[in-house]
């Protein structure tokens, strides 16, 4: 968080004597005191245990912890009333905040060359991917009696939906829009897929690794040693360029405004065209936008920069406030009960990442390369989960292409969840 041990312990004990005295209002203020302070510390303890921290324990802790100790009693009411008012976006309505910021921001702030230059190539093993991993599973799902709709909302469509705060979050309030029943209940269903997925992609990213490191060439194009295409040109086109820092207040409040707009634009577009949930239609705007260049650059710049804000110093306050509102412990067992949860969940795995270098090597890109950066970067847990592929997959020059796969990948899987709820039923 970058405050002191002593400082943060101080602040800390402030919260914790207002819970204990009953005098913690549920308002904004309180909010953002209370799931900072502890999505900071979970977030810390993550981070200080080697080996585990590169494989998302940080995230895994945030929105595990508070939602267990809730279950068993440990967790004051008060913090956890505060948190639930201040997260629920019937209420305060910060999740809304989050995503509107993440849309905006990841889209706007994409560079141009990543929809267009490389788009038609990328899209080749994007889409197949997605696809491929909705028919297998939801194939195999049908055929071992866990069901269609089950298999492709429950399984695969998390693992690919781009992680916890970009994915499983909004999809859970579009399940819950066009399903019916509690946003908790969906997010309870949907993370202990993403959690198994993470781990195992992180671990399949260090095989490749091992069996490349030294230039190894299985088949002609299977190796790139870090090159995704077989082609002239690299990833060095595809680099996010350097945020602005003058002014920055102003920067802030411009990307802030954007971001909330923007949302309020998708949630306008919903209302006259239903059956497609407001987020979605977010995501098609903001993608529309950053296409044909409808705003200013010094504007995406600027929401480009509050999104970093918002993501880099809030996503823990995020996970601890969707654990006590929406995580539902009780699924949690019921779902790691069934011997065929965690089968699909690992083929889910396997069928993205052999897919997406398959479907890279016939368009001239590197197969492992192409796994990595469009199979694994779907199927990791996003954010953290990016950096702790590429760096187990030693290809660090690869971050941008993973970067695609998380947010334009999860992006079309929001789309298509929203597109076949009614088809599935």
């Amino acid at each position: 968080m970058g405050l002191p041990i002593g400082w943060f312990a101080l602040l800390f004990a402030i919260v914790a004597v207002c819970a204990a005295l009953g005098v913690l209002p549920t308002s904004m203020l309180a909010g953002f005191a209370v799931v900072i302070l502890i999505g900071g510390l979970l977030n810390w303890i993550g981070g200080r245990v080697p080996g585990l921290r590169n494989y998302g324990l940080p995230t895994v802790l945030c929105i595990l912890t508070p939602a267990v100790l809730l279950h068993f009693g440990l967790f004051p009411t008060s913090l956890a009333e505060t948190m639930d008012v201040f997260t629920d976006g019937g209420q305060i309505g910060f999740i809304d905040l989050y995503i509107a910021s993440l849309i905006a921001g990841s889209i706007l702030g994409m560079p141009r060359a990543l929809l267009l230059k490389a788009g038609a190539r990328i899209a080749v093993p994007l889409l197949g991917t997605i696809v491929s991993v909705f028919l297998v599973i939801g194939l195999i799902g049908t055929a071992l009696g866990f069901g269609l709709r089950e298999s492709v909302l429950f399984i695969a469509a998390p693992i690919i939906g781009g992680g916890v705060g970009a994915g499983i979050v909004p999809m859970s309030g579009i399940y819950a829009d066009q399903m019916g029943g509690d946003a908790g209940a969906y997010v309870a269903q949907l993370i202990p897929a993403v959690i198994i997925a993470n781990v195992l992609t992180i671990f399949c990213a260090g095989i490749f690794n091992g069996i490349t490191y030294k230039g190894q060439q299985f088949f002609l194009g299977f190796n790139g040693n870090g090159q995704i295409v077989r082609v002239e040109g690299g990833a060095d086109q595809f680099k996010s360029k350097p945020k602005p820092t003058s002014g920055a207040f102003s920067v802030l409040l411009v990307g802030l405004t954007m971001a909330c707009t923007l949302f309020l634009l998708g949630t306008l577009v919903a209302e006259f065209v239903p059956g497609i949930h407001a987020y979605a239609w977010t995501i098609l705007l903001a993608a529309l936008i950053k296409i044909f260049g409808l705003v200013p650059e010094a504007f995406e710049d600027a929401v480009s920069t509050w999104f970093a804000f918002v993501s880099s110093t809030l996503t823990p306050a995020l996970l601890v406030g969707i654990s006590i509102t929406y995580f539902e412990f009780d699924e949690l067992g019921a779902l790691l009960s069934d011997w065929r949860y965690p089968v699909l969940v690992v083929l889910a795995v396997i069928v993205a990442i052999l897919v997406s270098g398959a479907l890279g090597w016939l368009v001239k890109m590197y197969f492992a390369e192409t796994s990595v950066a469009i199979g694994m970067g779907m199927t990791d847990m996003g954010g953290t989960g990016d950096v702790a592929v590429v760096s187990a997959a030693n290809r660090l020059e690869l971050m941008p292409f993973l970067q695609v796969s998380s947010r334009i990948g999860g992006a079309l899987v929001l789309l298509s969840v929203s597109l076949l709820i009614p088809i599935l039923g």
